[in-house]
């Protein structure tokens, strides 16, 4: 058996352990950020060798798509590839894309498209649109906007609203889970960085991360706990919250702390790692993901 063999298989029995898809954001070591199709392939093919199982991928990805015309007429075929190659390899896809205008319809109307062309599993946003007004109404209007824009759809996605990192922003947990209670087709994505760099470094033992479940789980339903979406990663923080995305290796937030609740809670769904290290965080964190899975 090959190197690589025996860590793909080691990789596997850990997910299959945990009860989730671990993934990797946006790249992988050689190619941070993909851009292209054959990027993505690329990306795709090193992520299968190693056993990672689901890929968040990122809106730069998809820049050359302005309209759902553009994306039947020019760029259907390059999605359909990466998605057959995603299904050949049994990897997971989402979409991610943090930055959506103040006007977003014809964003939320095209990305929707491509997460339906392309199978994905959410499409990920931060709730972020309406910078310009006092939160409460930028909170409303982000309901009203999205609850028009998939009600008027003819595919029915699943849309991420994620928890944003700074304190002057839509994006808390309490207000992810407000719209995720009055919108449809949505669903709360907990970044885990981000709910930490919020409290000024609120996350550091196992019964914090068991309170935010707890939360969760009380306000979205037990059923949230059978597919969840997680995303993981370093970030530093001042009193407004996140500066910027740091290597985990050098954060004050332990992965530790969220595989023990996943485990005692059974959550079933996907863990996305946000490192710049790509797929080497899990290499290096090989055995030490092994022994908290044990």
């Amino acid at each position: 058996m090959t190197m690589d063999m025996i860590i793909r298989k080691k990789v596997l029995k850990i997910q299959e352990r945990l009860g989730m898809n671990i993934g990797i954001a946006y790249g992988i070591s050689s190619i941070p950020v993909v851009k292209t199709t054959e990027q993505a392939l690329t990306a795709l093919r090193e992520l299968y060798k190693i056993g990672i199982k689901a890929f968040l991928m990122p809106k730069d990805l998809f820049s050359g798509i302005l309209t759902t015309s553009d994306l039947y007429k020019d760029y259907y075929g390059e999605l359909i590839k990466i998605k057959e190659t995603a299904q050949k390899l049994n990897i997971e896809l989402s979409i991610h894309h943090p930055s959506l205008s103040d006007m977003p319809d014809d964003e939320l109307k095209t990305y929707c498209n491509i997460m339906s062309v392309m199978d994905c599993r959410t499409f990920v946003i931060h709730p972020t649109f309406y910078k310009m007004m006092p939160k409460e109404q930028a909170l409303r209007l982000v309901v009203y906007k999205i609850n028009e824009i998939i009600t008027g759809l003819r595919v029915r996605p699943k849309v991420g609203i994620e928890t944003t990192g700074r304190t002057d922003e839509v994006g808390s947990l309490e207000e992810v889970i407000d719209i995720v209670k009055r919108t449809h087709e949505t669903e709360p994505v907990l970044n885990w960085g981000h709910i930490h760099a919020r409290g000024s470094g609120a996350l550091t033992s196992d019964e914090d991360f068991r309170r935010i479940i707890d939360k969760v789980r009380g306000e979205i339903g037990n059923q949230w706990l059978w597919n969840a979406y997680f995303i993981f990663g370093g970030v530093s923080y001042g009193p407004s919250g996140e500066q910027k995305h740091i290597p985990l290796s050098r954060s004050d937030i332990n992965l530790s702390h969220l595989i023990r609740n996943i485990m005692s809670f059974n959550i079933k769904g996907t863990l996305i790692l946000d490192d710049p290290q790509r797929e080497k965080l899990v290499l290096d964190m090989l055995e030490e993901l092994a022994d908290m899975v044990r």
